[in-house]
């Protein structure tokens, strides 16, 4: 490699190349270690100890956990597989301790789309930071993305990540989009090598040849999405509608099913509805992989 792994890390053009594919100007990308990293960051850097932060549940993990460990108050509206997006009562919520609101769009593990009029009000009526999670926005219509809105509302963060749609989870790359005094606020804040330079040459690599990764998109929402869809429709399988690369199902024995597709090389991911029911979220992988999928669960169900 000519030396380059005893070296820091060069970056060369990451920032300019996510901003070209991001449609964002350059000095509006803050490249960090995964989403998780943006996150925090954000938290960290937006919210006073004991101040409070809307996070609408159920949804990832990471958002609570960054907001608990700097001791902020964490008020939970909550998604249905019903009504959606509780928009009222997040706007309901919000009062002068509220330093954040979050955004997950579409949400994790419901697969439930935030209408873009719903987040477009609340940022025209809440002058806290909004946080919009869009890890998986490209298995959405581009037009649902709030990244265009960055230059008119500077208490906008969109957290986007290389790990979900792209396929590189363990390089552990993601990014922010927020106006340009943001990012380099941020970036006082980031380390200066948090990112590993492996990381940097598969998305350099991966951002030129970019035609792969949407045939995979295609095929996932358009084969393979209805496709289990129709399998739990037939089984009387109840699901939440999702807009994601993967459904929220209830199954009647979900932890006897985890176990034994697990068991088969299958991973599903158990977590619990606002209700505390647990169901099971299925991610869409190949028309191939899902019919694996179906065949199991028909041998198991």
């Amino acid at each position: 490699d000519h030396g380059g792994l005893q070296k820091y890390p060069a970056y060369g053009t990451l920032q300019k190349d996510i901003a070209e594919y991001a449609g964002v100007k350059a000095e509006q990308v803050l490249f960090t270690n995964g989403s998780d990293q943006g996150i925090d960051l954000v938290v960290r850097c937006c919210c006073e100890k004991g101040s409070e932060v809307i996070i609408p549940s159920p949804t990832f993990a990471m958002f609570e956990q960054a907001a608990e460990s700097e001791g902020l108050v964490i008020r939970r509206p909550n998604f249905t597989k019903e009504m959606g997006f509780p928009l009222q009562e997040v706007l309901e919520m919000v009062n002068p301790k509220t330093s954040l609101i979050v955004l997950s769009n579409p949400n994790n593990p419901t697969g439930t789309e935030i209408p873009r009029d719903a987040i477009m009000e609340v940022l025209k009526k809440c002058s806290c930071a909004i946080l919009v999670d869009e890890c998986y926005f490209e298995f959405m219509d581009p037009s649902t993305s709030v990244a265009n809105e960055v230059e008119t509302y500077p208490n906008l963060f969109v957290s986007r990540t290389f790990s979900k749609t792209w396929g590189f989870p363990s390089l552990r790359l993601g990014y922010l989009l927020s106006t340009g005094s943001n990012v380099s606020a941020l970036t006082c804040v980031r380390g200066p090598y948090d990112i590993n330079q492996l990381a940097v040459v598969g998305i350099l690599a991966a951002l030129k040849q970019r035609d792969y990764v949407f045939e995979y998109v295609r095929e996932v929402m358009d084969q393979s999405k209805p496709l289990f869809e129709d399998f739990l429709k037939k089984r009387g399988i109840e699901f939440w509608p999702t807009a994601a690369n993967f459904i929220f199902c209830y199954f009647s024995e979900p932890v006897r099913l985890e176990s034994a597709l697990r068991e088969r090389g299958i991973l599903v991911r158990p977590k619990k509805d606002h209700k505390g029911v647990l169901g099971l979220r299925v991610s869409f992988g190949t028309v191939e992989q899902m019919k694996q999928v179906i065949q199991a669960m028909e041998e198991l169900l």
